[in-house]
């Protein structure tokens, strides 16, 4: 394998920088390097993961073997050795194939696409289907040990123009689906047809105002949402609040005044079992209020449990949606924030 970097991060989506790790494979960091000191300890262990990470490229007539380490699960909650975890294989929008992926080495080899590539592309919905995407699951870390053949990256109009980013916990993330493209802001972005990139990290969402500066600093997204309170709910609501002004302050200050949905509660089991409804309403208000005062008309407030109607929806956990539930939320989460972006969707 080709271990130009740079090169290498033409074929990657959703991925900040490449790291030889100690056993010679590249571990794919969602978050620049650089700035892992400056986070907490969950985001240096969930940054990575793919949640979603593509390898995308274009084939040039011969086949395409890419090899791929998942890491063992140690100390994963949601994924351990036996829990399957799948890589899919697309054809632009099309799909044409899942692949399990095992502890330890997987080696996945991709033909040329032999049948007719004209009634897919004048299908096509977000991307050209002579582009293929590996899509990466959501949850554990893989490492690229292999990426061989001829292959190009993909071209500006084989993507869609527009740039979705999600921040958020590990429901961000897609916790409980083994598909990087079954987590909320996947389905998201298809229903807008958009693309996305991902940086849900489990446990993780502790709003630090230096990576929302990082986030800010990027040019690469167009809208954004953020998932605020899943992992704060320790805090009281006034530490709450201060750490929601903080963050958002720097969203607010984006020259580019780019949309900007803030997705407070889900419910959770404090709320659930009835000891923490008051603090569960009291962290909803919060968000709406720092929103509002934030200034910025271009911040808006969702109602976030409103996407989840049931409460059997939820996993045992009573936190984390059930696999089949992140359909349901990205398409009210679609439902609500289409209208407000109508004018830069038409213009895609």
């Amino acid at each position: 394998m080709n271990r130009n970097k740079s090169r290498l991060m033409e074929f990657l989506h959703g991925v900040a920088e490449i790291v030889e790790a100690e056993d010679g494979a590249l571990r794919l960091f969602r978050v620049p390097q650089h700035l892992l000191p400056k986070l907490n300890e969950r985001v240096n262990i969930r940054g990575f993961s793919p949640a979603g990470t593509e390898l995308r490229f274009r084939m040039t007539g011969t086949p395409v073997r890419i090899q791929l380490r998942r890491m063992p699960d140690i100390g994963n909650p949601v994924f351990n050795s036996q829990t399957a975890v799948l890589a899919g294989i697309f054809r632009g929008d099309f799909q044409e194939s899942w692949i399990a992926l095992q502890e330890g080495d997987n080696e996945i080899e991709i033909a040329p696409f032999s049948a007719s590539i004209d009634v897919l592309a004048r299908n096509r919905s977000r991307f050209s289907p002579e582009l293929t995407r590996i899509v990466l699951p959501p949850f554990i870390e893989l490492r690229l040990l292999e990426l061989e053949g001829d292959i190009e990256p993909a071209r500006p109009e084989d993507c869609p123009e527009i740039t979705y980013l999600a921040y958020g916990s590990s429901i961000t993330q897609g916790a409980y689906t083994p598909l990087g493209t079954g987590s909320y802001p996947a389905v998201l972005a298809r229903e807008l047809g958009v693309d996305v990139c991902n940086l849900g990290f489990g446990g993780g969402a502790l709003l630090e105002p230096e990576i929302a500066e990082w986030i800010v600093s990027r040019d690469d997204w167009r809208f954004a949402t953020l998932e605020l309170g899943a992992n704060l709910f320790h805090l009281s609501a006034d530490e709450f609040r201060l750490k929601v002004r903080d963050f958002l302050a720097v969203f607010a200050s984006d020259s580019r005044r780019r949309p900007v949905f803030c997705l407070d509660l889900l419910p959770n089991p404090g709320e659930i079992c009835g000891e923490a409804k008051e603090k569960a309403a009291a962290f909803r208000e919060i968000v709406g209020e720092e929103v509002n005062a934030a200034g910025a008309t271009f911040l808006f407030h969702l109602e976030y449990a409103s996407s989840l109607p049931r409460v059997s929806d939820l996993s045992t956990d009573l936190l984390h949606p059930a696999a089949h539930t992140f359909e349901s939320i990205g398409r009210n989460l679609a439902g609500q924030i289409g209208p407000l972006l109508a004018g830069m969707l038409r213009e895609k």
